[in-house]
């Protein structure tokens, strides 16, 4: 039996800013974090479609407030930006 081949995961700068800080700030999220990620390195198609300006993104929801923004080119999985549901939409 064949096995499915793996994504492989890219976190732009500013992501990796934010991530660093929520560590030190707030573990428990971060943890969530890191099992949502987890959770799209294994089904990276479970996700929300998003549409309009972020046609190419997708979301997942962590901790019922906050959203995780990403886009699957190829075999990578590139994480755009994390913030609470009522920003991240406005940033773009």
């Amino acid at each position: 039996m064949a096995q499915a081949a793996r994504h492989t995961l890219a976190v732009g700068p500013e992501v990796e800013q934010i991530l660093k800080a929520l560590k030190k700030k707030n573990p428990d999220l971060f943890r969530e974090v890191e099992a949502g990620v987890n959770k799209l390195l294994r089904s990276p198609e479970s996700g929300k479609p998003l549409r309009n300006i972020l046609r190419n993104c997708r979301r997942i929801h962590i901790a019922s407030s906050f959203v995780l923004l990403y886009e699957i080119k190829e075999m990578t999985i590139i994480l755009l930006d994390f913030d609470h549901h009522d920003k991240i939409y406005k940033k773009k």
